[in-house]
């Protein structure tokens, strides 16, 4: 499944030409996804995860919350716990198989088929750096939930700090390949293809003043040197 039917810009943020080889690496690796992905992020993306679904719930108590890139439905899971009712979209239905006891949606995030203000918030966890283009995403997404709706995701970061940058990017390099191939076997070598995410997207700073064109309030919570990031905004 494709973006949208608009001829892609490459000048804006979204991965545009590398984004089915990103989604192929992703299809190739669901047996150790979870496991290989929680490994890769030094094991904080259960905190962050959490973090995420508190915020996007909020006292919501059973609204409707539209999990992007929702993949096997991890962050479902935990928006769940924190009284939320998720609905999956994700652009591979090998994915979304993973997660039988949810409503699924397969789509990209540059077309969400829903109507307008349909959910009351959206998460999104370490998948929106794979829209394949940005701001179309983000357009879609401030459309498809409330006009005071939240939202709120957990990514791969990249500092604005250019020293910072390069450190989180070598790692990013070297280390999840490595870790893919111990966590899977050869498979486990597709996780390599984060650094392709890594390279094209924002920093930090970039992302906010971006997301600050659809949200009124943006807030960044920074990890390891800033290559995690958790980021909440609301109307």
């Amino acid at each position: 499944m494709t973006g949208s039917s608009e001829p892609a810009d490459s000048t804006r943020p979204g991965l545009h030409a590398k984004w089915k080889g990103v989604v192929d690496s992703l299809e190739a690796i669901i047996p150790i996804y979870e496991k290989g992905s929680s490994r890769i992020s030094l094991f904080s993306d259960k905190a962050m995860r959490e973090e995420v679904a508190s915020f996007a719930v909020g006292s919501d108590k059973g609204a409707l919350v539209l999990d992007l890139g929702a993949g096997p439905g991890t962050l479902s899971r935990v928006v769940v716990r924190a009284g939320g009712s998720p609905v999956l979209a994700d652009a591979s239905r090998k994915m979304l198989s993973r997660a039988p006891e949810f409503d699924r949606v397969q789509c990209v995030f540059e077309f969400l088929p829903f109507r307008p203000g349909a959910f009351g918030s959206a998460v999104a966890g370490f998948s929106l750096r794979d829209s394949e283009d940005l701001e179309t995403a983000l357009t879609q997404i401030r459309q498809v939930i409330s006009r005071a709706g939240r939202f709120a995701f957990c990514d791969l970061g990249k500092p604005t700090s250019k020293a910072k940058a390069a450190l989180v990017g070598a790692y990013i390099r070297i280390a999840p390949p490595l870790i893919g191939f111990v966590t899977g076997g050869r498979k486990g070598l597709r996780f390599g293809s984060l650094h392709d995410t890594y390279m094209l997207v924002l920093d930090n700073a970039s992302l906010c003043r971006l997301l600050a064109n659809y949200f009124g309030e943006v807030g960044i919570t920074e990890r390891q040197l800033g290559g995690s990031i958790v980021v909440r905004c609301s109307a």
